[in-house]
């Protein structure tokens, strides 16, 4: 038997009656939010966005006015606000001619965090909160066809719950969201809630409406009419208002398409108000049959199959309005997380916009609405730990109440939320058991979640339906900051980790060295969904973030830093492709078949990772030695595993790519199956003779100057080696860092101890000496042909390492390299910084100007002001771009050139090392062989690396001078 969440209708009418407003109940002030009439009779638009130009006085000086654009933080335009010292915006308002006798409201959708509004002079109200919708009734002092002045006075308080300018690093204060003009009928609709049940097969369902009027005659009714998603009329229905704050209907639908976030099937509600047989107002809003519920105390079900929820968290996030937004980013934002395959989106740390849900609901993306409140009982900061804890205080509990309801209020009817959160990463107090509480009064359909949950259940209190804990340990072998997640589940609620493998951002050192941090990171993400998919109770998580956090203001570059899978610009990052490939709901388990031969038939392991889809409904193409053609996917049901086979029969080569696209076409997931062996390294003959001089030895074009150690190397006379190889041991200052930390990186070896030898087509240097506190060995040996052997050894090393190889100084004019590998990932897009076979320009050409849009892919970005530091364009500039920089991992031909230069080096290798370029602060640059690598100050919970087995370690380098 599965328990159902059942709307308590007595309880909602708590939240909108007629008689006993939500807010008069738990936050005085707070006002019944009306739904947005589609349509107002009369009235050409019932509903008219004021964004654009408006004034905005710092002072109280009359002279104080000046420009600013609604919405947006008056910071990111220059306009710098202080903490709670208010401020004033104004504009005139026009009221259309066709308003007369009309209710006229001015919605306000956000603005942090504290307002009083006045319409020519007459104060209407102050609202508390920044991230939801209120109204201010402006009817009495407003005349169809004249102006009014509209007055809004605006606090960025330190003492918001919420601590979003904490959390932003600087004050956001202001008009973050539209403000909008709505007329309406004087007799309105003053809410409009749905429910839908299903049966118990899902087949059939049940649609329930809550309806309110703010005030009816005996003549007014109600009509609402059902729309499939194919545009079928369902039905339509009328209802005589007898009660004006509570008219209810339902109706039993024989069969409906339910919505999921693999099929969001929609269908319209259009309601109608009539007053005297005459249709005054029309409300349209998009919903979807679903029913969440908990079954056997730890399993999330929508529509009765267990539900995976692969996501990321998402914040407002402009580059130039800051913690402000629009309805095309939005969209673009929930059709870049589709793409990415998610499934499910955190709304951190506050509601989001209505455009953000309309989005979710119409893409299919599940969604778990966090209200306002953030890091109570933490430690925030500064003058922030002021109003810190606030968890047990009554003097704030109107205001987490007052925020909540009116988030729910707003939201309640959208498909996609599954799940509200009553705060982020904060101290269990009687505020949140309220708030726990209220919820289930009002909108017992969905659970609740919230953390942090330990805090709470060890005072013998529950305030959540889902368990929630932050960065649980990639392996699953340890807990998370939650201290929840020993075994990957709770045996009495769903575990959700909804942040979890945090994106490289604190690291900043790392990051500046090696931008392949980025790619390197998703391991951790792979590796932390793989072991926890087929945990039962383990709900998912949520990267942590989904945009990054970088606030371009016009003064400086602040935030938390790069921590999205997409820049502000949404631009996609390296670990956007990591996420798509880590969350592909198509999991190929083996790519490589070395012992196949063409004509075989492929067994390919696969696991259905979708929650409600068969895999034969994915469609599936083929491109394999110019050839084109698709292949019946088999029917393995959600969660299942199952085999793909896959005929070469046909093929005249050993490698195909295969994609996967759903119904709509959209790019599911992509891999390159290859069969039969894979080709062997290749190395040049050790053959061919020196022509000995002083110090001068060569063989054709090549020339190599060598004294007591093999000094540079040339071809046709131009340098292309400038120094001798080295050995690298770069580590870390503080390999368990959770934030940052320092890199020692090793100088150049003292040696202590020198011998040559020779052979026919070869002369190799013994070299004995220390490198920093590391007794270190090599032997370099330099063959005619070009072949340059670079075997090291090394003892007292320290067990955690970024980095164990060679470098050998190249001449500043190579400006190019090229490489081949085997990637973590069969397939990469094309100018992934990592991709498997690609080429990357140390001048790339791509520095852009600081709150200018770039123009080129990150991967060739040469500009970084927030890891600069700086907005200076010529501080902010590296000496290379991203790609250029990033190590490439498990390289089997790494090549750099010059444009100028007649010769290259070219790096050879099984697989098993690593290249990079790397560009010192006086512009001298190297190239570094690595035969380990790791990435400590990752941290979070992410996979960094694995401690070295021995202090002791060897090994050798190969590269060709031609």
């Amino acid at each position: 038997m599965i328990p159902h969440f059942k709307i308590n209708c007595a309880g909602l009418l708590l939240l909108l009656s007629g008689a006993l407003h939500a807010q008069d109940y738990i936050a005085p002030g707070r006002q019944a939010l009306a739904p947005l009439p589609a349509s107002t009779s009369g009235v050409k638009g019932a509903v008219t966005s004021l964004a654009g130009t408006w004034q905005i006085n710092l002072t109280k000086e009359p002279s104080g006015w000046q420009k600013i654009q609604v919405p947006g933080e008056p910071a990111m335009q220059g306009i710098t606000i202080q903490h709670d010292q208010p401020f004033q915006y104004r504009r005139d308002v026009t009221i259309p001619a066709d308003a007369a006798g009309k209710t006229l409201a001015i919605r306000f959708n956000g603005v942090y965090n504290h307002a009083k509004v006045w319409v020519d002079g007459h104060l209407l109200r102050e609202h508390f909160g920044g991230f939801t919708a209120w109204e201010c009734d402006i009817t009495p002092y407003a005349s169809a066809g004249k102006t009014v002045q509209l007055v809004v006075e605006v606090t960025d308080r330190t003492d918001d719950i919420s601590f979003a300018s904490g959390y932003a690093h600087h004050p956001i204060g202001g008009i973050l969201r539209d403000v909008q003009l709505v007329i309406r009928p004087t007799q309105h609709l003053s809410k409009l809630y749905t429910r839908t049940k299903l049966s118990p097969d899902f087949g059939a369902a049940e649609l329930s409406l809550e309806m309110g009027v703010n005030k009816s005659t005996a003549l007014t009714s109600v009509s609402w009419t059902l729309t499939a998603p194919d545009g079928s009329k369902v039905v339509t229905q009328r209802v005589t208002v007898k009660d004006a704050a509570n008219i209810t209907d339902k109706i039993a639908l024989p069969q409906v398409k339910t919505w999921t976030a693999e099929t969001p099937s929609l269908y319209q509600l259009s309601v109608t108000l009539y007053e005297k047989g005459i249709a005054t107002e029309t409300i349209r809003q998009q919903i979807g049959f679903r029913e969440v519920m908990i079954r056997d105390k730890n399993q999330l079900l929508v529509n009765g199959k267990p539900v995976k929820l692969r996501g990321a968290c998402h914040h407002d996030m402009d580059p130039l309005m800051g913690r402000s937004t629009h309805r095309a980013q939005d969209s673009l934002d929930v059709i870049l997380a589709k793409e990415a395959n998610l499934n499910f989106i955190r709304t951190s740390h506050y509601p989001p916009t209505q455009d953000l849900l309309e989005f979710c609901d119409r893409y299919g993306i599940y969604v778990q609405e966090e209200t306002a409140i953030c890091f109570v009982g933490q430690d925030r900061g500064g003058d922030y730990n002021k109003y810190s804890s606030t968890q047990n205080d009554t003097a704030f509990t109107a205001r987490y109440l007052g925020q909540l309801s009116e988030m729910i209020d707003r939201d309640r009817n959208h498909a996609a939320i599954i799940m509200w959160s009553v705060g982020n990463e904060s101290s269990y107090g009687s505020n949140f058991q309220q708030e726990y509480d209220f919820v289930k009064r009002i909108d017992p359909s969905r659970p609740v979640s919230w953390s942090w949950p330990t805090s709470a259940l060890k005072e013998g209190k529950r305030c959540f339906d889902i368990a929630v804990g932050h960065y649980p340990i990639y392996s699953g072998n340890g807990g998370d900051m939650g201290g929840i997640d020993q075994h990957m589940m709770h045996p009495d609620f769903p575990l959700l980790s909804d942040e979890w493998a945090h994106v490289a951002c604190y690291n900043t050192g790392l990051l500046k060295y090696d931008p392949n941090t980025k790619d390197f990171w998703g391991r951790s993400i792979d590796t932390t969904w793989l072991n926890r998919f087929d945990v039962p109770g383990n709900a998912g998580g949520a990267i942590w973030g989904m945009i990054d956090e970088t606030f371009h203001l016009p003064g400086k570059v602040t935030g938390y830093g790069p921590w999205g899978i997409v820049d502000v610009w949404r631009r996609k990052k390296a670990e956007f492709w990591n996420t798509k490939k880590a969350y592909s709901p198509i999991r190929i388990g083996t790519t490589v078949f070395t012992n196949a031969r063409t004509g075989d038939v492929l067994q390919l392991p696969v696991k259905n990772r979708f929650d409600h889809l068969s895999l034969s409904e994915v469609i599936c193409k083929v491109t394999s030695s110019g050839k084109k053609f698709s292949l019946k996917m088999p029917a393995i049901a959600p969660h299942e595993t199952g085999v793909i086979a896959f005929d070469t029969k046909n093929l005249s080569g050993s490698a195909a790519l295969l994609q996967f696209f759903s119904s709509n076409g959209q790019l599911i997931d992509e891999e390159k199956i290859s069969w039969g062996p894979r080709p062997a390294m290749t190395l040049p003959a050790k053959s061919g003779t020196w022509t000995t001089g002083d110090k001068l030895f060569s063989h054709g074009r090549l020339s190599l100057y060598a004294d007591k150690t093999p000094d540079s190397a040339s071809i046709s006379n131009v340098a292309v080696m400038t120094g001798m190889p080295d050995i690298v041991i770069n580590s870390p200052v503080h390999w368990d860092a959770f934030k940052n930390t320092e890199g020692k990186f090793s100088g150049a070896t003292h040696i202590s101890e020198t011998s040559v030898s020779n052979t026919n087509s070869g002369r190799t240097w013994h070299l004995q000496g220390m490198n920093g506190n590391y007794p270190v060995k090599m032997d370099i040996t330099m063959y005619a042909s070009g072949l340059v052997e670079v075997a090291y050894e090394a003892d007292s090393i320290p067990l955690h390492t970024w980095e164990i190889g060679v470098k050998v100084p190249l001449s500043g004019a190579m400006d190019k390299i090229t490489w081949q590998r085997n990637g973590y990932w069969s397939t990469y897009p094309e100018g992934h910084l990592s991709a498997n076979t690609g080429s990357a320009d140390k001048n790339s050409g791509a520095v852009y100007h600081y709150r200018q849009r770039p123009a080129a892919n990150v991967a060739e970005d040469m500009t970084d002001y927030y890891l600069a530091g700086s907005i200076e364009e010529a501080k902010a500039t590296t000496a290379a771009s991203e790609s250029y920089r990033a190590k490439k991992e498990n390289i089997l031909e790494y090549i750099v050139s010059g444009k100028k230069l007649p010769g290259s080096v070219k790096v050879v290798s099984d697989g098993s090392q690593a290249a990079k370029m790397q560009i010192d602060a006086d512009g001298r640059q190297w190239l570094i062989i690595t035969d380990k690598w790791d990435y400590w100050s990752l941290a979070w919970g992410n996979y960094q690396g694995t401690a070295n087995p021995s202090r002791k370690v060897k090994g050798v380098a190969r590269f060709i001078i031609e």
